[in-house]
């Protein structure tokens, strides 16, 4: 096994996944104590240093930063990478009370350097859709994405019957927003795809990042995310390409 393959394995079992089936880890396995998760994100820092690759691995929770920028977000202030530097080192007063008595505000102010965060959510935001200044990406003149060829490949699916039957739950527990004022066009749409129209939040898009690593079956993502599949198309062809692009973008 090559160091490629080992860092493959790791960051699955890192995200909470079996590295073979996709499927999520159960709650109550070690492989979810924080600790382990830690040690795991640090094996594949120095595996990839190893490597010569580029050293950039989120040692802090996803679902950490999440909630930091939708925090910003609650507030209406962008969250930039400097902002949410200053956040979770604790480095800066906000005038936003809210931001200052948080749980997360200033949690690890004594384990990185500004450096060492500003690579960490640098690269959760780049991969997440949002430009480094905290706003959602939507530059029209970026259309280098429609050429990934993730769907137009030979179609394959890893996932296991359980891992596509947690997908869906997944799915479901995020809910839909979008419910008042629907369009005709809309409503009819949704008989065929609930989801349609819906905006695609930061956890449905994680839930596509990770499906997308074992399968490419167009027809399965669109029964598992309930769109449309010029929707799943798009979005996860988007993800492949700002995953693809993080390095020369830092």
């Amino acid at each position: 096994m090559n160091n490629e393959e080992t860092i493959e394995i790791l960051e699955a079992l890192a995200s909470g996944c079996s590295p073979k089936t996709g499927e999520l880890i159960e709650d109550d396995s070690v492989l979810n104590e924080r600790d382990v998760i830690r040690a795991l994100q640090i094996a594949i820092l120095n595996l990839k240093e190893n490597n010569n690759s580029n050293p950039i691995s989120s040692l802090i929770p996803e679902d950490e930063i999440n909630q930091a920028i939708a925090l910003f977000q609650s507030v209406s202030y962008n969250p930039s990478y400097s902002r949410l530097t200053h956040f979770f080192l604790r480095t800066k007063m906000f005038e936003y009370s809210a931001l200052n008595v948080h749980p997360l505000y200033g949690k690890y102010n004594d384990q990185y350097s500004n450096v060492e965060l500003h690579k960490i959510i640098k690269l959760h935001l780049i991969n997440n859709g949002f430009s480094l200044s905290g706003k959602v990406n939507r530059s029209p003149d970026d259309q280098n994405w429609k050429n990934v060829p993730h769907f137009e490949s030979p179609t394959f699916n890893k996932l296991s019957e359980m891992a596509v039957n947690q997908l869906k739950e997944k799915i479901n527990e995020i809910g839909i927003i979008k419910t008042e004022n629907l369009s005709d066009t809309i409503i009819k749409k949704r008989l065929d795809f609930p989801r349609a129209n819906e905006p695609w939040s930061i956890k449905e898009k994680e839930l596509l990042k990770k499906a997308l690593e074992y399968t490419n079956d167009l027809e399965l993502l669109v029964t598992c995310f309930q769109r449309s599949h010029g929707s799943l198309r798009s979005a996860g062809k988007k993800i492949i390409y700002a995953q693809q692009n993080i390095n020369q973008r830092l």
